[in-house]
């Protein structure tokens, strides 16, 4: 059986690859001689084809990883389209890649896999993460901004939402409490820039105040 997975969320598709893998190899051996992972940009001439013709050592099936697939040489997926229209029964590939369908030459491999799109869905951000604080929800607004955090989003891009948002937001509180928040924000920037506090830490502060402060309304 061979398999397509399409789509931006790399993570998912790795974790299904893992689960393919498992069915294919018992013996943990058999991963250094039965299993090859390519990728098409920058691949050899005759590599992809080398690897769909030799034959597995230990398992009954080899398996072929191309990572990228969209990226394949004209030469590279014509060799690709003829071996999935005459599978060979000894070798299945599982293709990969960041677009959610082939087009060109590779466009009819949906059809001769078995296929998935893995995509990441809506993606949060900071002004979902403001829509909390305004709610007063400021638990619910940590945890994603530590969502945030795992993304790799830097501090100091949540401090540019956060800046923006106050300035809207803040402005029905009372003039004192619309200044102390601006307060808030400045020390926040200060405590990152000078490296007072860690910059994760700071940022928390001081979505931990605001609400505090839109909460007091």
């Amino acid at each position: 059986m061979n398999y397509l997975l399409l789509g931006e969320d790399l993570k998912a598709k790795d974790t299904r690859m893992a689960e393919i893998r498992s069915k294919y190899f018992k013996d943990p051996q058999a991963l250094h001689f039965d299993l090859e992972s390519l990728d098409a940009q920058g691949l050899a001439a005759d590599t992809l084809k080398k690897s769909l013709i030799t034959l597995p050592v230990l398992s009954p099936k080899r398996l072929v990883i191309v990572r990228n697939a969209h990226k394949l040489k004209a030469a590279d997926t014509a060799v690709l389209m003829q071996f999935l229209r005459q599978p060979n029964a000894q070798v299945d590939v599982i293709l990969e890649s960041s677009q959610t369908e082939l087009k060109g030459e590779l466009k009819d491999a949906a059809g001769l896999c078995t296929s998935a799109v893995f995509g990441r869905g809506p993606q949060a951000n900071v002004f979902d993460m403001t829509r909390l604080m305004t709610a007063g929800k400021a638990k619910d607004a940590l945890n994603m901004l530590e969502g945030f955090y795992a993304e790799g989003v830097h501090p100091l891009q949540i401090m540019g939402g956060l800046v923006w948002y106050w300035g809207k937001e803040g402005r029905a509180l009372p003039r004192e409490k619309f200044e102390r928040g601006l307060k808030n924000l400045e020390e926040a920037d200060l405590n990152i820039k000078r490296s007072r506090l860690e910059p994760e830490y700071a940022v928390e502060k001081v979505v931990v105040e605001l609400t505090g402060l839109l909460r007091s309304r």
